[in-house]
């Protein structure tokens, strides 16, 4: 599967609320903003747990980076 790496611009009350949400769910920021993303688009089985894939925690794109605004 061929990944794109994209950013999106959050506020910190967003980044806040993905770090926590991403801890309680035990995956990385960058793996739980994929899951969301991939819920509200309705590619994903809500009832469905899907863990952190490995082959995608690297550094080999299809990640949104969280950052704090400048």
């Amino acid at each position: 599967m061929k990944m794109t790496r994209i950013s999106i611009p959050v506020s910190v009350d967003e980044r806040d609320a993905l770090l926590m949400n991403a801890e309680r769910n035990l995956r990385h920021p960058r793996e739980q903003a994929r899951y969301l993303l991939r819920l509200a688009l309705g590619l994903t089985d809500p009832n469905k747990h899907e863990s952190a894939t490995p082959a995608l925690t690297g550094s080999d794109g299809g990640f949104v980076e969280v950052r704090q605004p400048a």
